[in-house]
């Protein structure tokens, strides 16, 4: 349950449109070199993190253009006008806390950009509290500032929603376990903070949806049916997680990424993607282990294609979510168990061939770069899994060592 609502500041808000500020006080050519000196050269984070002094950080930023030190330390000096109060952040802040949510604020934020304007930054007495990266010698997105938070208030990360411009912080604060909504303007923030705590309410499980083929089913490739429920690898993975978590199967036999089989095409992955997402909102964390199906011969895919259709459903669990739970969930790519054994005792063996091997073990390094593109976790069953003589799926053993497996990613700080 959403207890907590923590703040980015600058962009959200305050605007601070230092391009727009240069532009005002010089010429069109002199305002790029002095952004690129102070804003591009990455300077500006030593001003942020304070382990220089501001006469340091002044020398690094006229580095960058000596002959304009006289501008650049004006520019410097009447920051103030680039800092601008905006009217929504008091009545939001007061309207939240009456409804019981605790209010703070964790900034990238310098103590001279804090003086230059108090009364810009006067909404943060309306606040419970919040880091300032200055006062604390670390900044977005190191996990350190992050866990300075919580610690200085008692926070538990997944009973904090963070609000931030940049998808980078989200990403992180996502992998501590907080919710997140990217900022883009103040519309966009209140239907989504919206729908994220009117779905909220009750909430009181950190959830998990299993979005997988026959594996995440629990197909017993002895019986043709399935394992019993204590036995499949989403009920183990609820007991190791503990009664904080509720874990949801979503398993359908035979299953793609996102790509039509003949005669099949109900178990493309991205036909039913987002009504699941739907049905279980608000979903925590998206486990979404597919791929072993598409290595089949009949779709004729390569290892790159299969690696194509995991990043669709990515992608679609970024662009729906928000629209359905206010904030998209913690994403984790899961690299399925590669097919290995003897392919000829295999009752599947007709689907199946070497190069069908091959490719299930291929897709391993390719949804990393996926999972490593979208801010996502990775979970590599390519190895370590136990399968049984039909090559394909998983033994009671391979269940509890899959449960390992995401218990482990899940809980994994960053």
């Amino acid at each position: 349950m959403i207890r907590n609502i923590v703040f980015d500041i600058g962009r959200v808000l305050i605007d601070f449109d230092e391009k727009a500020f240069l532009r005002s006080l010089f010429d069109e050519e002199t305002a790029r070199r002095i952004w690129q000196a102070v804003y591009g050269s990455g300077h500006w984070e030593q001003l942020d993190i304070a382990l220089l002094s501001e006469e340091e950080i002044l020398r690094l930023f006229c580095s960058g253009a000596p002959d304009l030190e006289k501008e650049i330390r004006e520019a410097f000096d009447r920051i103030g006008e680039c800092v601008k109060k905006v009217s929504w952040p008091v009545p939001l802040i007061d309207s939240l806390r009456e409804k019981d949510y605790s209010v703070y604020f964790l900034s990238n934020m310098s103590q001279h950009v804090i003086n230059s304007n108090p009364e810009a930054f006067a909404f943060t007495s309306h606040m419970d509290g919040g880091v300032w990266s200055c006062d604390v010698k670390c900044i977005k997105p190191d996990p350190a500032i992050y866990r300075i938070l919580f610690d200085k208030y008692g926070l538990v990360p997944e009973e904090c929603l963070f609000i931030d411009d940049s998808r980078a912080n989200i990403d992180m604060a996502k992998k501590l376990g907080m919710k997140g909504i990217v900022f883009e303007d103040y519309g966009h923030l209140m239907a989504d903070l919206d729908k994220a705590l009117t779905k909220d309410v009750s909430h009181n499980k950190i959830s998990v949806l299993c979005y997988g083929d026959s594996n995440t089913y629990g197909y017993d490739p002895h019986t043709g049916g399935r394992y019993p429920y204590e036995k499949r690898w989403t009920t183990l993975l609820g007991e190791m997680l503990g009664r904080r978590y509720e874990v949801i199967p979503e398993g359908l036999n035979g299953r793609t990424t996102a790509y039509d089989r003949p005669g099949a095409a109900w178990k493309n992955g991205i036909s039913s993607f987002v009504a699941c997402l739907g049905t279980h909102k608000p979903v925590d964390y998206l486990i979404i282990m597919l791929g072993t199906n598409d290595c089949n011969e009949g779709l004729g895919l390569s290892a790159e294609q299969i690696a194509g259709g995991m990043e669709t459903l990515v992608r679609t669990a970024e662009q729906e979510a928000p629209g359905l739970q206010g904030y998209v969930p913690e994403i984790i790519v899961a690299a399925p168990a590669a097919i290995q054994g003897d392919i000829d005792l295999s009752p599947f063996a007709y689907e199946l061939s070497p190069e069908a091997m091959r490719k299930s073990r291929d897709i391993g390094p390719l949804y990393r770069e996926v999972a490593e593109r979208h801010g996502a976790r990775f979970a590599d069953a390519t190895e370590g899994i136990e399968v049984a003589y039909d090559c394909e799926h998983l033994t009671e053993k391979g269940h509890m060592q899959m449960a390992e497996l995401f218990c482990r990613t899940i809980t994994a700080e960053p």
